[in-house]
């Protein structure tokens, strides 16, 4: 608590060409999905109100306090995140709808905090068979450091101290982001070369030989790669994923499974 997950989700979903936010707490299987609802005019027949996900199909869906869901309601997220699309059935309607979004969630660990000597897995309030459909899971930890603590005590006394400060601009405008990033989702498709393709299935096949019980290495997680290393090329407009981009894909993965 305190380490501002929920104002990155904000800021995420405000730099998103088509996102949604919801908390945990107040969402649903049907808030998440579709609801059936009835028209209340003429014939008084039922229709499917888009939830969350359906609604941030080819977007973000950005979830808060994910944690504090209760086990029914987040077993919705399951075939969204793995098949992209959630199956309905509600008041004589059955019907399959896209949810092709990626998910953005934050939670609190069990015991307030993240304890840096204990897998992270081990630490989140959630079935694993959830934990292991997100391609990346990373701890927020709230370690005293001065030099930050007073950057930061600075920047919230000052935002007290002038409400109508317009000074405060961040290193790049909200505007050319949520542009760029459109930009690139809708006209960067980049392809992978043979150079690439060989090095991301090596360094699979022998995360798979040398794989512990605690994180269990498979085709989810080479597809998880294979996601970083285009998101790599496109934030540079490339239309080509290189030998570098896979390395970063493989560096950012190595980080996460090094604290799982």
């Amino acid at each position: 608590p305190g380490t501002a997950k929920s104002q990155l989700l904000s800021c995420v979903s405000r730099i998103s060409p088509r996102s949604v936010f919801c908390t945990g707490k107040g969402s649903s299987a049907a808030g998440l999905t579709a609801a059936a609802v009835k028209d209340d005019f003429g014939e008084g027949n039922w229709t499917l109100e888009a939830g969350a996900l359906v609604l941030a199909d080819m977007g973000i869906a950005c979830i808060d306090e994910i944690d504090k869901m209760n086990d029914a309601d987040r077993e919705a997220l399951h075939p969204a995140m793995e098949q992209q699309e959630v199956h309905v059935a509600k008041a004589g309607i059955n019907a399959t709808l896209r949810a092709r979004c990626s998910i953005l969630a934050a939670a609190n660990p069990k015991l307030g905090r993240f304890d840096e000597f204990i897998p992270t897995h081990e630490q989140i309030k959630m079935p694993i068979t959830l934990l292991s459909r997100f391609d990346l899971i990373f701890p927020i930890y709230d370690k005293p450091a001065k030099k930050t603590d007073e950057l930061l005590a600075s920047h919230i006394l000052n935002l007290h101290q002038n409400p109508d400060n317009k000074d405060i601009n961040p290193a790049l405008p909200p505007d050319f982001v949520l542009k760029y990033v459109t930009y690139a989702k809708q006209n960067i498709r980049p392809k992978i070369t043979d150079k690439v393709h060989k090095k991301i299935k090596n360094f699979y096949v022998d995360l798979r030989a040398t794989s512990n019980e605690s994180v269990a290495i498979t085709p989810r997680q080479l597809e998880a790669i294979i996601r970083l290393s285009e998101a790599s090329a496109k934030v540079r407009l490339s239309t080509e994923v290189t030998e570098d981009d896979a390395e970063r894909a493989i560096s950012i993965y190595k980080s996460y499974i090094g604290r799982s």
